[in-house]
């Protein structure tokens, strides 16, 4: 009776603690698969339906020869232990899009015969997703770098404050790139604050003629009765008040180098006949002079007005027009320059924030607005306006508003507030009475249909803003949240 009680006992111990590894082989979180000596799959637990797709009674009984050839996983690092009789580590691709990571080991007999393979098997999906993600991220960040590189060697090449990314932008540099490497006079054309004078000063850099001086001549802010002595210089005695050495004019200062007339336009016709005599014979006299004294130089000149114009109502020198146009190139205004906005914006506020040892940024509001707009002043207003945020902000986030002298449209609109609002069945009336509607969920669509009728008759965010008293990104904002198409005219 001892030894049938004591087999029983021991029989109840081993189902007991076969339950136990039973429960440890299907409670693992990772896959345990197993297969005899010849690859014949004769246990898994539950993971490995998760990791397969299959149900474990579509494996178990199956070689996993036809598993491989079926597609359901490859490749097999079972087969691969089979094949070399020692551990072995694979990735593993399954049909259902998984990834695996599979270590198979051998388990041989006393005799020395292989009579199991177990593989255990971590799911790496997501790890391998991230690891892709890592990558393309790296590639990005070297991408941007290269980008970077290509922007500082666009700086070396166009100039510390140009940026040419519109096409129309790009064309004109490449024609001054070549332009610069001859003497031919230059007029440069375009509206005030386009960034004449930087194009100017790029041309001298770029010119064989670097080394020397390029001198730069406002010719609407020199007086008229001093223009002369200004651009000529003047010999000792000439007149009351003059130096008794005398003194050396702009042209002669310029001799080797380059010569900037910037609003040329400006320029009384007097003056314009003795310039038109400096082009002709790179000469000039001092006032009060009899010496004629040559002078080498190019010259560039820039202006804001109509000189064609100018020349039909007999204000500028026809003579002189043809001699200073021998290359004219139009600069277009920053709103035609939409590509290059952005990046010149965070140009403007690197350099602002350097000047002034900050580190101030702009909030997203404030950027879609500094895009949107139309700059009338173009680059000279939107430097101005960038350090006007800048000094007058107090925390690190730019957050303001533009001022309203900065909205593109202006009063014209005050004639719409004539538009009465006219829909079927009174939408508003609807909305107000609605007893399905809370407090917050009839403000909500009321404001939905204000921005929606104001949008459509409108037209543009700008517009809306300026009509209902408010911003064009709390418009845009809102036009957001509620679904409502918005585009920026």
């Amino acid at each position: 009776m001892k030894n049938e009680f004591e087999t029983k006992k021991g029989i109840e111990e081993l189902q007991k603690e076969c339950s136990e590894l039973e429960t440890i082989f299907n409670l693992s979180l990772d896959e345990i698969f197993v297969t005899d000596g010849n690859g014949t799959c004769i246990r898994v637990n539950p993971v490995c339906e998760r990791n397969t797709g299959r149900q474990v009674s579509e494996l178990v009984g199956r070689n996993v020869r036809d598993l491989v050839n079926e597609g359901i996983f490859t490749p097999s690092a079972t087969l691969k232990v089979l094949e070399n009789r020692k551990p072995v580590t694979v990735i593993q691709s399954t049909s259902n899009g998984k990834r695996l990571h599979v270590t198979s080991t051998p388990v041989f007999n006393s005799s020395g015969e292989l009579t199991l393979v177990i593989s255990n098997t971590i799911d790496i999906t997501e790890v391998l997703s991230l690891k892709e993600k890592v990558k393309e991220m790296e590639e990005l960040i070297e991408t941007y770098n290269n980008q970077i590189s290509d922007l500082k060697n666009m700086d070396n090449s166009y100039g510390s404050k140009i940026i040419a990314k519109s096409p129309a932008m790009i064309k004109i540099l490449e024609l001054l790139g070549r332009v610069s490497k001859v003497d031919s006079t230059v007029l440069l054309l375009g509206e005030s604050g386009v960034g004449k004078t930087e194009i100017a000063k790029w041309v001298h850099e770029e010119s064989n003629r670097k080394n020397g001086n390029l001198v730069e001549i406002n010719c609407g802010a020199i007086p008229p009765s001093l223009f002369e002595s200004e651009l000529f210089g003047y010999e000792a005695g000439s007149f009351s008040g003059a130096m008794s050495s005398g003194s050396k004019g702009l042209i002669e200062l310029a001799d080797k180098g380059t010569l900037f007339l910037d609003e040329v336009g400006e320029l009384p016709l007097d003056l314009q006949t003795k310039l038109l005599q400096v082009i002709q014979s790179k000469s000039f006299m001092r006032v009060g002079g009899r010496v004629t004294k040559k002078v080498d130089i190019r010259i560039i000149v820039a202006t804001n007005r109509n000189l064609e114009e100018m020349v039909r109502k007999g204000e500028f020198r026809q003579d002189l027009f043809y001699r200073l146009s021998v290359i004219p190139i139009k600069v277009p205004p920053l709103r035609e320059r939409r590509d290059e906005l952005i990046e010149l914006i965070f140009k403007l506020l690197d350099r602002i924030n350097k000047k002034y040892m900050s580190n101030k940024v702009l909030s997203p509001q404030l950027l879609d607005e500094l895009v949107s707009h139309d700059w009338p002043g173009n680059i000279r207003e939107l430097e101005n306006t960038i350090e006007r945020l800048v000094v007058t902000t107090g925390g690190v986030l730019i957050d303001k508003e533009l001022d309203p002298q900065h909205s593109n449209e202006s009063k014209s609109f005050e004639d719409i507030n004539e538009i009465s609002y006219h829909k079927e069945n009174n939408l508003f009336e609807k909305i107000i009475f609605s007893s399905e509607l809370s407090l917050d969920e009839r403000l909500e669509s009321i404001e939905k249909e204000i921005l929606t009728y104001f949008m459509d008759n409108l037209g543009s965010t700008r517009k809306v803003a300026i009509h209902l008293n408010s911003s064009q990104s709390t418009i845009s904002r809102k036009c957001i949240k509620h679904n409502i198409k918005t585009t920026h005219k």
